[in-house]
């Protein structure tokens, strides 16, 4: 009997119900990886995980480990305008000192992910998935 006819009626869908996940995934005919592109997958998943403890580690040196000063203070009003007006113009240009300081902050951080991730280690990740990927049995 072919495969269909038995597969019809009550009794097929009992069959269908208690077939194992492996006989499934057989009959899809997913294909196995050979042992080279099993070593390659491995190494991709290496990378991956490099990517992320290279990008942690940068994100930690440039935000935890060197940290910036705290803000400056907004001047209190004491009773002298003249010396308000001195420590107003104190209190800009550390302003700006601070707000300098922290975007140096972001674009160094920006950098080094650009320089050790996006340049040198996201090339090598795309090949290896390239070759995961691309290539094909020997018998095929």
């Amino acid at each position: 009997m072919n495969d269909l006819q038995g597969s019809s009626g009550a009794g097929g869908k009992k069959e269908e119900a208690n077939r194992l996940p492996s006989d499934i995934l057989q009959e899809l005919r997913i294909r196995k990886l050979e042992p080279l592109q099993r070593v390659g997958l491995w190494l991709a998943l290496a990378f991956f995980g490099y990517i992320i403890v290279a990008s942690g580690a940068i994100f930690f040196v440039s935000f935890r480990w060197l940290q910036l000063p705290s803000p400056p203070t907004s001047p209190s009003n004491p009773g002298d305008i003249e010396q308000y007006k001195r420590l107003l113009d104190a209190y800009k240009q550390s302003a700006d000192i601070y707000q300098q300081m922290a975007k140096l902050q972001v674009e160094r951080a920006t950098q080094l992910f650009q320089l050790v991730v996006a340049s040198t280690i996201l090339p090598v990740f795309s090949a290896i998935l390239g070759y995961i990927f691309g290539s094909k049995r020997s018998g095929e």
